[in-house]
């Protein structure tokens, strides 16, 4: 099975598919056509970058900043399109006829787009294709399914708790892509009409679920943690290493994990009782992998190094100990390029350099602080937990309608900025949006796994979004306490 376009975390299939691309064009080219003519009539500069003044080069910049949302988005044109876009309107954002020269050359423009945090993406991409291609994570779910599925019950649990653990080491999507075929299989197993069996439906969904959980632990679990990590370590921010990483995140997984387990044991009754095709199924599959040999203990051990690397060396050596480990796995042939590369999402790639160049941009033109100013200024009398409840409440809202990456641009720079006016630590904001934009369980636009897994044809999406908006409902109060009680 062919997972779907979500590789990217994108949700603009569904505007691209109903005609809307060119008009949606037309309307930005418009827009940023209109302010930059506007912009000639604002102030060409401030005196602190702080400052929350719109200048000219802000309005340009604010005008790029939002085009891009709205392509990456709808993906009205493909993402590495809208990447290159922003590129080239950043150094046109620059030019100001009032000025003898440039705000900044094409020079800045790329090392805003070569940040660091891109290359640790690129690395941990190719680590997770390198374990993906060995069949490493294969072998690992397949035997631990094996051990814990003796019941209907214990199977179903041991779906969601493989796919929850498997997405600490892998990304989300490719986890619930991977698993899906063995879940399918167990489903014609049982013989089981679609949509006609609670316990099925259940299988799928607990595939979503374990993998949007688990793809909150870690670095590995997803893009959108270490673009938002990026962007707070361009703000001169410390940004929590590998397993500090966890020491936040854990207590959020761990206890909306158990939750999410017992949610789906009573709304999707077990009504089957004999699962012995089930575990056949699943047997055979292991024979067609063969035997876990030499060649994935070597990757398996390679793997631990890298993570025992990251312990040691700290925030700053991520993407070099990422690089160094891929290039372990593709130069010594425990792995091949050809099955790797297809594993490396190369426009999401390209997407992140643009949103690390842009929240640059907004904060060298002053566009960061007035945005942030403008947008969050009425919550500055509110006590810090009701701040980081509002902040955890509007990140699931966006998140449910727009990409990972998308939110993260968009509100990891404005909270940063408003961080002082807040009373709250500007990390303990990117931490919240860095997490909580990857718990979406509502509709299969707001989560890769939860679309991989509707394209099942199990359940409805009304009935997978009563109990989702169940989920949110306690993953907010989840995150305050763990903030109030563990950050």
């Amino acid at each position: 099975m062919d997972s779907p376009r979500f590789i990217g975390e994108g949700r603009g299939w569904l505007a691209a598919r109903r005609g809307w691309r060119p008009f949606i064009v037309a309307l930005v080219a418009t827009g940023v056509t209109g302010a930059f003519i506007h912009s000639h009539g604002l102030p060409s500069g401030i005196e602190h970058p702080d400052e929350a003044v719109l200048t000219g080069a802000g309005l340009r910049v604010l005008a790029v900043f939002a085009a891009a949302l709205i392509l990456w988005v709808t993906e009205a044109v493909p993402l590495v399109t809208t990447g290159l876009v922003v590129f080239v309107g950043l150094v046109c954002a620059a030019i100001d006829p009032v000025a003898t020269k440039p705000l900044w050359n094409v020079q800045q423009v790329s090392n805003w787009f070569g940040d660091r945090v891109v290359f640790f993406l690129l690395g941990i991409f190719l680590v997770a294709g390198s374990l993906s291609a060995s069949h490493v994570v294969d072998h690992g779910a397949l035997r631990l399914l094996n051990i814990l599925g003796t019941s209907p019950r214990r199977l179903r649990q041991g779906v969601y708790w493989t796919a929850f653990f498997a997405s600490w080491l892998m990304a989300e999507h490719a986890v619930a892509a991977m698993l899906f075929p063995v879940i399918a299989r167990i489903r014609d197993a049982l013989g089981k009409p679609k949509q006609s069996s609670t316990y099925v439906a259940g299988l799928f969904l607990g595939l979503a679920w374990g993998c949007t959980i688990g793809g909150i632990v870690t670095y590995l679990g997803g893009a959108r943690i270490a673009l938002a990590m990026g962007i707070a370590q361009a703000k001169g921010l410390d940004t929590p290493s590998f397993f500090g990483l966890m020491a936040h995140s854990l207590p959020i997984a761990i206890p909306l994990g158990i939750a999410a387990a017992i949610i789906l044991e009573i709304a999707f009754p077990v009504d089957v009782k004999d699962i012995s095709v089930a575990r056949e199924a699943l047997a055979a599959r292991r024979r067609e992998l063969g035997r876990f040999g030499p060649r994935q203990i070597l990757v398996t051990g390679v793997l631990a190094l890298t993570i025992a690397a990251w312990a040691i060396t700290g925030v700053k050596y991520l993407a070099p100990v990422a690089l160094g480990s891929a290039a372990l796995l593709i130069g010594s042939g425990l792995v091949r390029w050809k099955d790797v590369q297809s594993h490396v999402p190369w426009d999401l790639l390209i997407m992140e350099a643009g949103a690390l160049a842009l929240c640059a941009a907004l904060e060298a033109t002053g566009a960061a602080a007035w945005g942030a100013h403008q947008a969050f200024a009425q919550l500055g009398g509110l006590t810090p937990w009701l701040v980081i409840a509002a902040v955890t409440v509007a990140t699931i809202i966006l998140t449910e309608l727009f990409s990972n990456p998308a939110v993260v641009t968009l509100l990891v720079p404005l909270l940063i900025a408003s961080a002082g006016a807040l009373g709250i630590p500007g990390m303990d904001l990117v931490l919240v949006v860095a997490i909580a934009c990857g718990l979406s369980f509502v509709l299969p636009l707001g989560s890769p796994p939860l679309a991989i897994a509707f394209a099942s044809g199990e359940y409805t999406v009304r009935k997978a979004a009563g109990w989702g908006l169940g989920l949110d409902a306690i993953t907010v109060p989840i995150v305050v306490i763990v903030w109030a009680l563990f950050w």
